[in-house]
C-alpha cells in the first residue's frame, strides 16, 4: 500500500472519529442548524470500527503509533469545538427557537425508556427517587468531563439520587474495553468506584501497566484482577451493557437515562436539574399514591419503551 493511500485512510479515519464524537456529544441537538451535517456524518459512522482497525494495523506495520495518537487527539479537539457549538445552539433554543426533535433511531427525550439496573454498580441508595444511568467510555473525554457535574448532582440532591454505571466502550478508543474490564474486575474486590475514578484520570494513558499500578495503589490482588478481567462473566456483563445501549439508540458517550428520560452528552448541571426536578415531582406523586420510595424506579419502568423505533 502506498504512503499516500495510508495518509488518505488516516484522514478518513479522523473524519469518522469526528462523526462519532458529534453523534455522542450532540446526539440530542436535533435542530435545523445541524441537521444537514448530522445526516452526512451518519453515513460515515457505520464504517468507523472497520476503518479504525485498518488504520491501526497500518500504523503498527509502519511503526507510526505516534501519528495515530496525534490524530485521535485532534479528533477530540475538534469534537470539543462541536460540543461548544451545541451549547450555543442550546442557548438560542432557550431564547425562543423551536425545541429539538427526536431523530430516527435515537432516543426521544420526551419519552421514557426501560433501562435495566440489575447488578450494575450504583452509587447511592436503591430507595432513591431518581436513578441516573450513564453509558460511558473510560477514554471518552466528555465522559471524564461530566464526572464533576455528576458529583454536583449528588451534592444538590443527596440521597434522592443514585448514579448507575454502565459500559459502552467505543471502537475509536482502543483501550476502553480493557478499562471497562478492569473496573468490573476491581468491583469484584469491592473497589469499582475507586478504580472508576483512577481510570478517568488516566484517560488516554490507559494500558495494562497503568491499570496494574492503579490496582496496587488500591491494594487489590493484581493476579485476581487479571483473572477476573479475562473472565466470561465480566465479558458478558460488558456485552450486555453495550447491547442495551444499542437497543436504546445510545450510540455515543456519555448517554444518560434519568428515570428513563434521555439526556445526551457532557451537559451542564442546569440541564440535569431541568430533567431531575420534573422527575422528582413525578416520584413524589407516585409515593403519595402509595408506591414505596424503593419501588419508584420499577414502577416507572413498567410502562416504558424497551427500545427506540
Amino acid at each position: 500500500m502506498t504512503s499516500s493511500s495510508i495518509r488518505c485512510d488516516r484522514r478518513l479515519a479522523v473524519l469518522v472519529g469526528i462523526a462519532v464524537g458529534v453523534l455522542g456529544a450532540c446526539d440530542n441537538a436535533k435542530r435545523a442548524d445541524v441537521d444537514g451535517l448530522q445526516q452526512r456524518l451518519d453515513g460515515l459512522a457505520s464504517d468507523n470500527a472497520a476503518l479504525r482497525k485498518q488504520v491501526e494495523e497500518l500504523s503498527v506495520a509502519l511503526g507510526k503509533k505516534a501519528d495515530l495518537d496525534a490524530a485521535e487527539k485532534r479528533v477530540e479537539e475538534v469534537s470539543a469545538k462541536l460540543v461548544s457549538l451545541g451549547s450555543r445552539l442550546d442557548g438560542i433554543e432557550a431564547k425562543g427557537a423551536r425545541p429539538p426533535a427526536a431523530r430516527i433511531g435515537s432516543p426521544d427525550p420526551a419519552l421514557r425508556y426501560r433501562v435495566t439496573v440489575d447488578d450494575a454498580h450504583a452509587d447511592g441508595s436503591s430507595d432513591a427517587k431518581i436513578t441516573v444511568v450513564i453509558f460511558s467510555d473510560f477514554q471518552c473525554p466528555f465522559c471524564a468531563k461530566v464526572q464533576a457535574t455528576l458529583d454536583d448532582v449528588q451534592k444538590e440532591y443527596g440521597k434522592d439520587v443514585r448514579i448507575v454505571a454502565k459500559h459502552n466502550p467505543l471502537p475509536m478508543h482502543t483501550q476502553a474495553e480493557l478499562a471497562a474490564r478492569a473496573s468490573e474486575a476491581a468491583g469484584a474486590q469491592g473497589k469499582f468506584w475507586e478504580m472508576h475514578d483512577k481510570l478517568y484520570v488516566l484517560g488516554r494513558a490507559i494500558d495494562e501497566a497503568s491499570i496494574d499500578a492503579a490496582a496496587r495503589e488500591l491494594k487489590l490482588d493484581v493476579k485476581q484482577l487479571h483473572a477476573d478481567m479475562g473472565s466470561t462473566k465480566v465479558a458478558e456483563r460488558i456485552a450486555d451493557h453495550k447491547g442495551q445501549a444499542m437497543a436504546l439508540g445510545a450510540r455515543g458517550t456519555p448517554a444518560f437515562f434519568i428515570n428513563g428520560k434521555y439526556l445526551s452528552g457532557a451537559q451542564p448541571l442546569g440541564s440535569f436539574k431541568s430533567v431531575i426536578d420534573v422527575e422528582m415531582a413525578e416520584a413524589d406523586r407516585l409515593i403519595a399514591a402509595g408506591t414505596p420510595a424503593g419501588g419508584v424506579y420499577n414502577r416507572l419502568m413498567d410502562g416504558a419503551k424497551e427500545r427506540v423505533d
